[in-house]
Formats: structure tokens, sequence, C-alpha cells
């Protein structure tokens, strides 16, 4: 399944909180690549970034970035999400330019 993410109203009513709430996916993984914008649920990310999210991890926004966007009116992003119901193998080349940092990243502020 192919998802994009791209300039848009957030949700507009007044309790609503516009970043997305924690998931996992049960079934897929998922691939990110992040193109152009400002992307609001996650710090660390920006144009150019790629991410995987493994089937059965549990990730959301990190720590204060849902309080950093209550009030928040639009999103100005652009990316590509590739949700796979096999699972990925990573080449050599991923693993070699890998952030073991990134799975860490969710509890962190």
């Amino acid at each position: 399944m192919i998802s994009t993410f791209v300039p848009r109203l957030l949700d507009y009513h007044p309790q609503a909180v516009p970043v997305p709430y924690y998931h996992h996916n049960v079934d897929a993984d998922e691939f990110l690549f992040y193109s152009v914008g400002q992307f609001f649920s996650r710090r660390g990310i920006s144009a150019g970034s790629i991410t995987l999210h493994r089937g059965e991890f549990v990730h959301g926004p990190q720590p204060g970035v849902i309080e950093s966007s209550l009030g928040k009116k639009d999103t100005n992003e652009l990316a590509v999400m590739v949700e796979t119901y096999r699972r990925l193998r990573l080449t050599t080349f991923a693993k070699e330019i890998d952030d073991n940092k990134y799975m860490l990243s969710w509890s962190q502020s």
C-alpha cells in the first residue's frame, strides 16, 4: 500500500491533537521517504531521510511533540510511505548507513 503525506489542513476541532497517535502495524513494515517540508511529528527528520518501522514496532510522536503541535492549523510536508505485507530485508548498504539509535529516539525529548 502506498500513502502520501502532502501539505494539508489538520484536524480543526478545538480539542484535536493534530500529530499521529501511537500505533503499530501487526502485519506490515512501514518504509517512509521524506522529500521536503517540516515533519512536525518527528525531530531529526529532514529532506532525504528514510525510516523503516518494522511490523509490531510501536511508534508515534516523540515526547513534547504533542504539546508543540496543539493549535497548528496545517502541515507543509511531502513524504511517501510504503507499507509492505512481506517483511523487508535490508541490503548491505542499508545496514552500513543504519542509525542504530533511531529506535531509541521515540522515548527521547
